[in-house]
C-alpha cells in the first residue's frame, strides 16, 4: 500500500494547467531555491491528516470531476517526484477515470522511478 505525504489541495486552479483544476500540491523538497513559490512544502509532513493513499485522493478529486471535466488534476509541491510510487498509482487511477494529469517538477528525484509516472501523465 501507498501513502502521498500532501501539504494541501486545491480544487479551483485556473493556473496550473489547461482549464479548471484541481491541484495536489505533495510535501518535500530538497532543493530549497531562493525564490520557490512554495517554501511551506519542503518538509515532509509525516502525520495523519497529511497521509493519503492514492485511492482516497482519488475519491476526493472524483468529488469535483464534472467540475474539472474540461481541466483536470495538476500534482506539483514540494517535488512531486520525491513520491514516485505514489504519483504513479495516483495518475494511473486518474487515466482509469478519464481525468487529465499534469506534473509540475524540477526534475529533483529518481529519474528512473520518474519514467513509470511518465507513462500516466498527459502534460
Amino acid at each position: 500500500m501507498t501513502t502521498g505525504y500532501l501539504h494541501s489541495l486545491e480544487s479551483f486552479g485556473a493556473v496550473d494547467g489547461p482549464g479548471i483544476r484541481f491541484v495536489v500540491f505533495l510535501s518535500g523538497c530538497p532543493l530549497r531555491c531562493l525564490y520557490c513559490h512554495n517554501p511551506d512544502t519542503w518538509e515532509v509532513k509525516r502525520e495523519t491528516p497529511y497521509l493519503l493513499e492514492p485511492e482516497a485522493l482519488l475519491a476526493e478529486v472524483l468529488r469535483y470531476k464534472n467540475f474539472i471535466a474540461k481541466g483536470g488534476v495538476t500534482v506539483t509541491g514540494g517535488e512531486p517526484l520525491l513520491q514516485p510510487e505514489f504519483l504513479k498509482e495516483f495518475f494511473r487511477l486518474c487515466r482509469e477515470n478519464g481525468i487529465h494529469t499534469a506534473l509540475d517538477t524540477s526534475g529533483a528525484g529518481d529519474l528512473k522511478k520518474a519514467e513509470k509516472v511518465l507513462q500516466n501523465t498527459d502534460l
